[in-house]
């Protein structure tokens, strides 16, 4: 397996030095991302996006709040890349210290920014001149303000880039710099394989294909807990000719019955989709009288919640709501409840994140003790709702866990089951059709 990986990334190299794209290092500034008090999100988020804009991001580096080294790490990557992106360490506390070392790499004194001083004063209404708010507007002398829609802007210095930590800040402010880098010419094209067999009964093939195809990358991922494929294949150049033969003479080399499609984007043309499977399955009515009683309930889609819990239920419940918001043409965002035990699971944790931004998501987190089932509370007590849950047994029967009774005494909730009638074969007929998404260990 070791011998595989290694053979393609010798082989990518020539790949990687043939078509000279715009590169990129990353740096996530903050100790408490290295005690693990808190979970970097920003650098995928970032990656993700450089990688459309035809970007390699060639490092990522999580640094602590030492302005030495902070000066360093920019110092070293500015010079290595065409673009350094910072995230971090920009608020108004003591720790916050990551202009002082962009300044000390650039050999750059600070100074209030009239501008940023202005917007702190009128824009957030903080007159004291003595808060430490003001901290947030003492930038390098050489550093330029970028505000794209944003009331509060990045700040730039030659080409580095400076974002705050928290996700929800640096999402609404990075658009402004992704924006501008889609208007480079230079795009990857990739395509995806996914094999229902391991890594080494068609390693020897990738490894072929990869020696007749040297300005294409390809890239072997094994997958665990997933019962669509074990395994897939990336197929990526700037040349989209390559990449599709590069991914034919794949297949060639592989038995066809190896190879599965699957689909990443089920919410996607949703109902062209739906339409198509409904002609091919062998009980349409079952899932077009779910999807009608979702119509019904849609019809005050903010009364509506659905309980997300990462079962292939869940999630069937979601995509069919999804299907229904579509059709129904409303504007409102689809509601989930999150019933959360104090032990959450990180896979939970992240398959939910995963469902959120896929559908768009609204989240309510209700907390709960699983032991006494006497702590129960909703964050949005207000929201006097129906609650949707999907819950079949074997033989098609309803079956609704106990918890959810004793939930809608207390947060006055109706519970309803759009998949009263479903079987177990249903589910997973519907489920593996469409690609569904769910939680492997829920």
């Amino acid at each position: 397996m070791m011998n595989l990986h290694q053979s393609l990334i010798q082989l990518s190299k020539r790949y990687v030095h043939s078509i000279m794209h715009p590169t990129a290092g990353i740096i996530v500034i903050g100790d408490e991302i290295l005690k693990a008090q808190v979970r970097d999100t920003n650098s995928y988020y970032i990656s993700n996006l450089l990688y459309k804009c035809g970007i390699q991001v060639k490092k990522i580096s999580v640094i602590s709040d030492d302005v030495e080294e902070i000066s360093k790490e920019i110092q070293d990557a500015s010079k290595k890349y065409t673009y350094v992106i910072t995230s971090g360490g920009i608020g108004p506390t003591h720790d916050d210290l990551t202009y002082e070392g962009l300044a000390k790499a650039f050999n750059d004194e600070l100074h209030y920014h009239p501008k940023l001083v202005d917007i702190i004063k009128n824009h957030f209404e903080i007159s004291d001149d003595s808060s430490p708010v003001y901290k947030m507007a003492q930038i390098p002398q050489k550093a330029s303000l970028k505000f794209g829609l944003n009331t509060y802007p990045y700040i730039t210095l030659e080409n580095v880039h400076v974002f705050p930590g928290s996700p929800a800040f640096l999402k609404k402010s990075f658009q402004s710099l992704y924006e501008d880098l889609l208007k480079t010419n230079k795009k990857f094209v990739k395509e995806e394989v996914f094999i229902d067999a391991r890594e080494d009964l068609f390693a020897n093939s990738l490894s072929t294909v990869a020696k007749e195809f040297p300005n294409v990358s390809f890239g072997s991922y094994p997958v665990n807990n997933c019962r669509y494929f074990k395994a897939f294949v990336t197929v990526e150049s700037d040349n989209n000719d390559d990449v599709k033969k590069a991914k034919q003479r794949f297949y060639e080399l592989n038995p066809t019955n190896i190879f599965v499609n699957f689909d990443r984007t089920p919410q996607i043309d949703c109902i062209k989709k739906y339409n198509n499977f409904l002609q091919n399955c062998s009980n349409p009515s079952i899932y077009e009288q779910s999807l009608e009683k979702l119509r019904e309930l849609y019809q005050n889609p903010e009364r509506v919640s659905i309980c997300i819990d990462g079962t292939i239920e869940s999630s069937i419940v979601i995509h069919l709501a999804h299907i229904c918001k579509t059709q129904l043409h409303f504007d409102d965002k689809l509601q989930v409840r999150f019933f959360k035990t104090k032990e959450l699971p990180i896979e939970m944790e992240e398959f939910t994140k995963e469902m959120i931004d896929k559908y768009n998501l609204t989240m309510h987190t209700v907390e709960t003790v699983t032991e006494n089932k006497t702590d129960k509370k909703t964050t949005r007590s207000d929201l006097r709702s129906i609650l949707l849950i999907g819950k079949v047994q074997g033989n098609g029967e309803n079956k609704i866990d106990t918890n959810y009774n004793d939930m809608d005494n207390i947060n006055q909730l109706i519970i309803d089951n759009p998949l009263d009638n479903w079987t177990k074969k249903d589910i997973w007929v519907f489920t593996s059709s469409l690609c569904i998404p769910y939680n492997f260990a829920a």
